[in-house]
């Protein structure tokens, strides 16, 4: 006779097995992700490289166009979040209407213009005042341009991504938006450190500040060639056949047909169908707008107006972005086992709690490699790869394939325009009344992320809203006896997703019954 351990010792096997063979699938499939949509991923380097460009040349940027002024510069940045809402709406609607594919498309051309074109503008340097207004008002509408693009790119290459990626690694195959975000930001500070280094200050301060923005038509054009072929997403193409039949339940949920309506009409809807989504949504993504441009992208100003070495800053920026890049693909396995929404809120926990004490380290020795290294080299960057690796798909999670690339589109980029845009501001300005005022500033942020992250969950199992429409399952799992606790709906489910998809019903029963603690998914 069998006993009862025998049979959980078997089944454990079993699933360690089908473990490994998931493992080396998983591999093979993130490399044929890469090999058929590298086009994408390299227009999402393109956008990265481009905004951080700005920020690492702000130095400079506030001589030749803000007559000095460390607020005016970042105030010039925000721009770009100015245009960011209106540009979601019109790409995403493009999206919803036409194809995924054509939405890429269209973004990635005006990225490249408003990149491209911020490097040929004249500058008050010049002698000319003239010239120096119209350099000046040249530089905002650039900058409009680029925000107009770049909402739409981000948000329809996340949900591009998640609807061509198998559903047992979502998170994982959302993990190369990171990737290739890190990458496009490294990217910017190799070039401007390079030319710093072999140009010198003052030529860059003069007139090669220019080359970084001008050097991105060259990777800009490969990707606009490589765009050309890329197929459409087969959720869309199924959603347009479902429409024609009349058979779309999503269509039903939304209550019309995308391409029956104005697009006025449609975002209204939208808006109104799916606000408290969007408010969870937005509200979430606080601590991961914050991190980036408050935390990284503005930080390395700091540090460079508080006497910090070239070399040193360069140091720092390099240890964040590897520390996240080295953790990516572990967070987003992580995410992909134990839900999505753990992971945003774990890592928003950390930056409600650890952004002031880390910033306080910064704060107290700014010159000194070590202090900085540590807080925003390796702090900030563990902080960074739970918060910047899989808000993508989460955000994506929350619509319905109908009027997702609209939707994911308007939440991703009001809440980056209002929170990334105003937190260089903010922080430069906060260091008047206080020298925390980042630090607490980030702490302010990670409250809003853990706030909203619960109130979905919240709500949820209120059925109050739906907060999955692509992977019903993992997103946030929970042991049984929390989950009682908290009176959540709950379903039973193995520890490991990809095991529990191969092992049939009956054995997998058997093996939760015989631990004493089995899981549960929200």
């Amino acid at each position: 006779q069998v006993s009862q351990a025998q049979v959980h010792f078997a089944s454990m096997a079993l699933a360690r097995q089908l473990g490994r063979a998931a493992a080396m699938g998983t591999g093979s499939e993130l490399l044929g992700l890469i090999r058929s949509y590298w086009p994408l991923l390299l227009g999402n380097i393109v956008e990265w490289y481009e905004f951080a460009v700005y920020g690492y040349l702000a130095v400079y940027l506030e001589q030749n166009f803000f007559r000095g002024s460390k607020i005016g510069v970042w105030l010039g940045f925000g721009v770009t979040f100015l245009a960011r809402p209106l540009g979601g709406v019109l790409i995403g609607v493009v999206g919803d209407r036409f194809g995924r594919s054509k939405a890429v498309n269209t973004s990635i051309v005006g990225m490249l213009v408003g990149t491209v074109g911020q490097g040929l503008v004249p500058t008050y340097s010049s002698g000319n005042e003239t010239l120096g207004h119209i350099g000046f008002v040249l530089l905002i509408i650039l900058r409009f341009v680029q925000g107009l693009s770049a909402a739409g790119e981000i948000g329809t290459i996340s949900t591009y991504l998640t609807e061509v990626a198998s559903h047992h690694l979502l998170c994982r195959g959302i993990a190369l938006i990171a990737i290739t975000c890190n990458l496009g930001i490294l990217a910017a500070q190799f070039v401007v450190y390079a030319i710093t280094r072999a140009l010198g200050e003052e030529a860059v301060k003069a007139w090669a500040w220019r080359l970084p923005f001008v050097l991105a038509l060259i990777p800009g054009l490969i990707a606009i060639w490589g765009r050309r072929g890329i197929p459409e997403s087969h959720m869309f193409l199924e959603q347009q056949k479902e429409e024609q039949s009349g058979a779309s339940a999503e269509s039903q949920e939304v209550g019309f047909e995308v391409r029956q309506v104005s697009s006025i009409r449609l975002v209204k809807t939208i808006v109104s169908a799916h606000w408290l989504n969007m408010l969870i949504g937005g509200g979430a993504l606080a601590s991961t707008a914050i991190l980036q441009y408050g935390g990284f992208v503005w930080g390395q100003s700091f540090l460079a107006h508080a006497g910090m070495t070239a070399d040193d800053t360069m140091l720092v920026g390099l240890c964040s972005r590897v520390v996240m890049l080295v953790l990516a693909i572990p967070v987003a396995w992580l995410a992909d086992v134990v839900g999505v929404a753990w992971v945003m809120l774990i890592g928003s926990l950390g930056f409600m709690l650890g952004g002031l004490p880390l910033w306080s380290m910064v704060q107290s020795n700014p010159d000194d490699l070590n202090h900085v290294m540590l807080s925003l080299g390796v702090g900030f960057g563990v902080l960074g790869s739970m918060l910047l690796t899989v808000p993508f798909y989460f955000i994506v999670e929350l619509f319905p394939t109908a009027v997702r690339n609209t939707a994911v589109c308007i939440c991703f980029n009001v809440s980056l325009s209002i929170f990334g845009g105003l937190a260089p501001i903010m922080a430069q300005a906060s260091l008047s009344w206080s020298p925390l005022g980042p630090g607490i500033m980030y702490a302010v942020g990670g409250c809003i992320s853990v706030l909203s992250i619960l109130l979905g969950l919240f709500l949820q199992s209120r059925n109050v809203v739906q907060l999955t429409h692509v992977r019903k399952e993992p997103y946030f799992v929970l042991p049984c006896g929390a989950a009682r606790g908290a009176k959540l709906t709950c379903t039973t489910s193995d520890e490991s997703e990809a095991a529990v998809q191969k092992v049939d019903s009956s054995a997998s029963t058997e093996a939760s019954s015989s631990q004493g603690t089995s899981p549960v998914q929200v």
